[in-house]
């Protein structure tokens, strides 16, 4: 199977890549989130217990045959290497944006995924994603990029909420005015379960 490298951000111009959540952070006033979208990401199929992450690499396991690559270097390589091991594996690094978002309580009103048990594969602002969970109240989630700036308006219009009934720890901080709110129905993508099998769309099966 040959890799379609025009499909990989890492083999483009610099100057012609932008994040799909550029626009919807511009002037956030939030200091909760963190554009993640340019990491590079390699979904995996197959048995993963024959991933051995490089350098730089990072494997979140969402079930014990799918996973998703976080790479540093460059994901097409990473694609070619992986495929030589006999697994299926894609470069999903431009259909995928991320964020990087800081609350527990904030998670808790985006998503019924159990916090402690992450990371994991399903429901969060009414789409499907995968979501990562990191030391202390940091969270990392990968969601597809043309939802991203619905994703970020749902995101921060509930940390406004947060703010304005007192519910925070400090870590929101009120931006100037209001928050986008959401332009699209969240209902329109099937959200996946824990197990990684979903209502919808896979939001990397197509990628």
């Amino acid at each position: 199977m040959s890799s379609l490298e025009f499909l990989s951000p890492s083999r483009c111009l610099p100057e012609t890549l932008a994040s799909p959540l550029a626009r919807a952070l511009a002037g956030a006033g939030f200091d909760v989130v963190q554009d993640l979208s340019a990491d590079g990401k390699v979904e995996i199929r197959g048995n993963l217990d024959l991933v051995e992450p490089g350098e730089g690499e990072e494997l979140v396991r969402l079930t014990p045959r799918r996973g998703l690559l976080l790479v540093e270097g460059d994901p097409p390589e990473v694609v070619e290497r992986l495929r030589a091991q006999g697994l299926r594996a894609y470069d999903v690094s431009g259909a995928l944006a991320g964020l990087a978002i800081e609350g527990e309580q904030l998670l808790r009103r985006l998503t019924d995924l159990d916090l402690n048990a992450l990371p994991a594969a399903g429901g969060f602002a009414r789409i499907g994603a995968i979501l990562v969970r990191d030391e202390g109240e940091r969270f990392r989630v990968y969601f597809p990029q043309e939802l991203g700036h619905y994703v970020v308006q749902v995101v921060l219009d509930t940390a406004e909420g947060l703010v304005s009934r007192g519910q925070t720890q400090g870590a929101v901080q009120p931006g100037r005015g209001e928050p986008p709110h959401p332009g699209t129905n969240g209902d329109s993508v099937g959200a996946l379960d824990q197990s990684g099998q979903g209502q919808g769309p896979d939001p990397v099966e197509n990628a």
